[in-house]
């Protein structure tokens, strides 16, 4: 570019070479463009093979700034490139001789951490849910639906005496005479309910609210009524429960009489207790227990290590619920008790107080039943209190 630089200088003289200079300090410095530069070189009355001469010169010095500046010897190849120029060589080794080197240019990656402040993802639909009781009581009874016009209330007649006279007699004797007495009882249905205020706001822009709020309402009264189903006390507004209901197991009959017991002999002899005496009646199907006490049944071995019960099929339909207390059982024949159902869950709206100006309403929700073991049939189940203290009565000294 110097030697095109005093060319000028001798032809054209000092002035037009200093302008030039201005000029392609300039372009070299990314002030002009090459077409530009040109436009003014012809003014000055250059001739187009300097100029050309001098744009060229331009171009190249470009490129050499531009090595220094990245410090790279010229232009980085791709990979494709490189491997069509090394072709032959890449095949001689694939036959067994020769070696290939060549560097591969470094591309600056596009990372996700190159996008700021982003919620794009794949959302999902559903929403996690918190652990909660299981519910197993309201399957274990059978279910009859109640008539509108019942007034809520439940009438049965139970048995109250029974005097069997049957004997045997001498001809022309006075023949004997049974006696039975009846008692009416009353069940009155009761109510569990619950609500949650919502702003209508929410209810309307976010839309998984409403189904979460339903499923709040429906879990929480399933879970209640699980609770009541099992000890409610019975005290209106209360269920009675099948736990409250039954007469507690006494060991009395049948101390002493096991040799090392364990959960399953203490369920056998439950259910004995049960039926003894009243065969005719009652068959314990079913044995409600925590999922602590039956693990120690799982978990039972021998002396040899080998595991008592593990795939052996209990006689019992054994129900594990964590409403029952640890070291707690019940056992029972479940065909002698009934929810009777006036309503499913019902779910309503409405306002209170003052909601209506604040845009909030109530969402309420709602069910009506009540659980009938009649009073004669409480001895269709059993319940013990403390299995530590029954499993070391029944055992053998």
């Amino acid at each position: 570019m110097q030697k095109l630089m005093d060319g000028i200088a001798l032809k054209n003289g000092e002035a037009i070479k200093a302008a030039v200079k201005t000029e392609m300090e300039a372009a070299t410095a990314g002030l002009m463009k090459s077409e530009e530069l040109a436009a003014k070189f012809t003014a000055m009355g250059l001739k187009d093979n300097v100029i050309k001469e001098l744009t060229d010169a331009i171009e190249k010095q470009g490129i050499e700034i531009g090595k220094m500046l990245n410090g790279t010897a010229g232009p980085k190849k791709g990979l494709d490139e490189i491997i069509a120029e090394k072709a032959k060589d890449i095949q001689k080794i694939a036959t067994g001789g020769g070696n290939v080197k060549f560097t591969i240019s470094n591309k600056t990656l596009v990372q996700r951490s190159a996008v700021g402040s982003t919620t794009m993802a794949m959302r999902l639909a559903e929403i996690g849910q918190l652990p909660y009781l299981g519910t197993e009581m309201s399957d274990l009874f059978r279910h009859v639906p109640v008539s509108p016009s019942s007034n809520g209330v439940i009438r049965y007649y139970d048995q109250a005496t029974v005097t069997r006279s049957a004997a045997s007699v001498a001809e022309a004797a006075t023949k004997p005479e049974s006696v039975i007495t009846w008692v009416e009882r009353t069940l009155l249905i009761e109510k569990i309910a619950d609500s949650i205020p919502v702003t209508k706001e929410a209810w309307n822009d976010v839309g998984f609210i409403q189904g979460e709020l339903r499923r709040l309402l429906e879990i929480n009264l399933a879970l209640k009524k699980d609770d009541l189903l099992w000890d409610g006390d019975g005290v209106t507004p209360n269920i009675k429960g099948v736990f409250t209901s039954a007469g507690a197991f006494t060991t009395t009959p049948f101390d002493d009489s096991v040799e090392a017991a364990n959960l399953f002999d203490l369920m056998s002899v439950v259910a004995t207790d049960i039926s003894n005496t009243r065969q005719s009646k009652y068959k314990a199907d079913t044995v409600i227990v925590n999922p602590i006490n039956m693990l120690g049944l799982r978990l039972a071995k021998d002396g040899n290590d080998r595991y008592l019960f593990q795939g052996v099929p209990l006689p019992w339909n054994v129900v594990e619920s964590s409403q029952v207390t640890a070291n707690t059982m019940l056992v029972g024949d479940f065909r002698y008790g009934t929810i009777y159902d006036l309503e499913d869950v019902v779910i309503e709206m409405g306002w209170i107080n003052d909601q209506f100006v604040k845009n909030t309403f109530t969402i309420l929700a709602e069910q009506r039943l009540g659980l009938l073991i009649r009073t004669v049939d409480e001895t269709a189940f059993r319940k013990v209190t403390d299995i530590a203290a029954a499993l070391a009565a029944i055992e053998t000294p």
